[in-house]
């Protein structure tokens, strides 16, 4: 069986495949400095809810956006599944190409993205990804990853807003009752909510305006992904687990 790790900067979401079947995944916050021991122990406790030996785990993929987890996560593998984990970069075999200026920079998470994206979907590719960013990853017809847009999440632009604006607070993100909120809370829900789908409606058609593409499959994942296609002119597939069915593809590609 195959272990997944995604270590985003608000949270980690860990899944198990058996083959191509994705059995189990586990979501939990990300602390940059927990220790190799701790995470063992919540790994531990989810493979036991699952009825699962840690012994069944014969690899092991990570990928990460925070670097100083990264070799903590290495270490959970050799130490506690004695495996070598797969460590995603621009730099394993993919069946998409990277191609951008400086491959090296493309988070570990948008290539799965873009990989599991493209193999279910093909070319012609914009994925949405909402979390701590929201990330825009673009593949071409011929499976070249050409690049993306990145800006603040939701939930960051309003954590960033409440802490630079003494009279405003934190809301949920969700959409109100109506646009024009008559209260404080409204219109701020009003303005992160709609504010986000017609940001990301707005940027979509950039990328359609300047790629040319005339089939294109756009596929929204992460968080908020339910909540805002509901409301988006452009996005109309939903994935949730579309990063970890990316991870399961890269470790297959690159199993010894």
């Amino acid at each position: 069986m195959l272990l997944a790790f995604d270590i985003g900067n608000t949270n980690i979401v860990a899944g198990i495949f058996d083959k191509k079947k994705l059995l189990s995944s586990f979501r939990f916050a990300t602390r940059p400095t927990t220790t190799t021991d701790e995470t063992s122990l919540l790994i531990s406790g989810w493979l036991k809810e699952n009825r699962l030996e840690r012994e069944s785990i014969k690899s092991v993929i990570i990928s990460s956006v925070v670097p100083s987890l990264t070799n903590t996560f290495e270490l959970l593998s050799s130490k506690h599944f004695k495996c070598i984990p797969v460590i995603v970069s621009a730099n394993l075999k993919l069946p998409v190409k990277i191609k951008i200026d400086m491959p090296e920079q493309v988070g570990a998470d948008r290539i799965a993205n873009a990989v599991a994206g493209f193999e279910k979907f093909g070319g012609e590719l914009i994925v949405v990804d909402f979390g701590t960013a929201t990330n825009f990853d673009v593949v071409d017809a011929k499976g070249n990853y050409i690049g993306g847009v990145l800006i603040p999440g939701p939930e960051t632009s309003m954590s960033e807003l409440a802490r630079k604006a003494a009279r405003l607070y934190e809301v949920p993100f969700s959409p109100p009752q109506r646009v024009v909120g008559r209260n404080t809370t409204e219109a701020l829900m009003s303005g992160l909510f709609y504010g986000t789908v017609g940001q990301v409606d707005n940027i979509i058609e950039r990328i359609l305006s300047e790629t040319k593409f005339k089939k294109p499959n756009i596929i929204a994942t992460g968080g908020s992904a339910e909540k805002v296609a509901k409301h988006s002119a452009h996005i109309k597939k939903i994935e949730p687990n579309l990063t970890l069915e990316g991870l399961r593809i890269i470790s297959e590609l690159n199993s010894d």
